[in-house]
């Protein structure tokens, strides 16, 4: 009776469009008066969420990407991605992509990802005669990688919920992120040869090294952030706060950044910060409370009964969390449904930093899918097309994402390759 309480308002609060931490914390309310448990546990689960040094590279990130945004890194960026590609068939929509996976780096987040590379490369792709529906498909489709390639949050988020490093979580992460952006690029050449663009004629070495050296101070970030941490100078969370000095070292150095730009990428990275923790204290709660009645275990000796094989088990993996991923934010569902599904993956043997790809891709489709995809209504607002018209032309990109995860799910040395030579 509990369990049907507690999910059942849970989903009748989300179809009635409820804010996604506040469905969690009053389905935990439910379900904590109907067990009979003080309510006083509320904010001592929420402080314990909470109580967490890795969570602290999440406000941190987030600021680091904010302050990047705002200093003018992420043009910096995009003239590089173009002196790369910028020559190719749909040479624009290959810098929103490579120029994508570039501010990923720097990062960590989808969002940030899509608004700020969004915000540089719409007019031009307009000016340039790409259709705005294709312009806002591309760009939100290029935000995926903003959830996959170190320094990842979903992936911070992972190692917290299960304990697995997160160094070697960001190690595995770079192959993935590497092969969508790959297969992006394929695709937009494809997509784009139908748009009957005009190619820009190739501007020479001479123009890679100039932007090259333009991107130098953006592009040695990751650098230093990732050989920091597997050089064993400073952890993750440490990693976070060092990006947030460099940034802001880059950003007065470039002369971009001014004290009220600045002001408001702090003012930015709060909110969006103060977002995640929130659903985060509520689906602690959540996560604890279906925890605490044996939910997640009796659903995960269901499921490991029910499969019978590791590759069935992960082929109900995928489509389970593509699912969740449609309705739910990524933050919220890695939580819950981690505590779920974890225990039976580790039952069949799967490798604990693989499963955190593999659940960190899929949520990653989510932000680009129909109704829910968080990427969609960003890319909408920057680009004012309709949600419609971006999801009719953003279903070529999805197709291409689960084909990759089905590729990063069944052959682990995409992911696990650098975890065995380095971790």
């Amino acid at each position: 009776m509990t369990t049907t309480a507690i999910f059942g308002s849970l989903v009748l609060l989300m179809l009635l469009r409820v804010p996604i931490a506040v469905a969690l914390g009053l389905s935990s309310v439910i379900g904590l008066l109907m067990s009979g448990i003080s309510l006083e546990i509320v904010t001592q689960r929420m402080f314990a969420t909470n109580n967490s040094f890795p969570l602290l590279a999440i406000p941190f990130f987030i600021l680091a990407g904010e302050i990047m945004s705002t200093g003018g890194m992420s043009r910096r960026l995009v003239d590089f991605a173009y002196s790369l590609v910028g020559h190719l068939t749909g040479g624009l929509g290959a810098v929103a992509i490579l120029g994508s996976s570039f501010f990923a780096a720097l990062s960590g987040s989808n969002a940030a990802t899509v608004a700020a590379i969004g915000g540089v490369m719409n007019q031009p792709m307009e000016e340039k005669g790409y259709r705005p529906q294709y312009t806002a498909a591309t760009i939100a489709a290029a935000g995926v990688t903003g959830m996959i390639i170190p320094p990842s949050i979903l992936l911070i988020l992972y190692g917290v919920v299960t304990g697995v490093s997160i160094a070697d979580l960001f190690l595995a992460g770079l192959f993935p992120g590497i092969l969508i952006c790959v297969s992006l690029l394929l695709l937009n050449r494809y997509l784009s040869g139908r748009e009957a663009i005009e190619r820009t004629d190739f501007q020479g070495a001479s123009e890679i090294w100039r932007s090259f050296k333009r991107a130098f101070w953006p592009l040695l970030m990751p650098v230093i952030i990732l050989s920091g941490i597997y050089g064993g100078v400073f952890t993750p969370t440490e990693a976070a706060i060092v990006a947030t000095l460099y940034g802001l070292i880059v950003g007065a150095a470039y002369r971009e950044l001014t004290f009220s730009s600045l002001g408001k990428a702090f003012s930015r990275a709060v909110l969006s910060s103060a977002v995640v923790m929130f659903i985060m204290n509520a689906a602690g709660v959540f996560a604890w409370l279906i925890t605490i009645n044996q939910i997640p275990q009796n659903i995960s000796a269901y499921l490991a009964d029910v499969a019978g094989s590791q590759i069935v088990y992960l082929l109900f993996v995928n489509v389970f969390l593509l699912v969740v991923g449609c309705m739910m934010n990524a933050a919220a569902a890695i939580v819950i449904f981690t505590a779920i599904l974890f225990p039976a993956a580790m039952s069949f043997g799967i490798d604990p930093v693989l499963f955190g790809i593999i659940v960190s891709v899929n949520l990653s489709i989510g932000t680009v899918t129909p109704p829910l995809g968080v990427d969609l209504f960003i890319a909408s607002a920057i680009t004012k097309v309709s949600i419609e018209r971006i999801v009719a032309a953003i279903w070529p990109y999805i197709l291409v994402l689960i084909l990759d995860l089905l590729l990063i799910t069944y052959i682990p040395p995409i992911s696990l390759l650098l975890v065995q030579i380095f971790g």
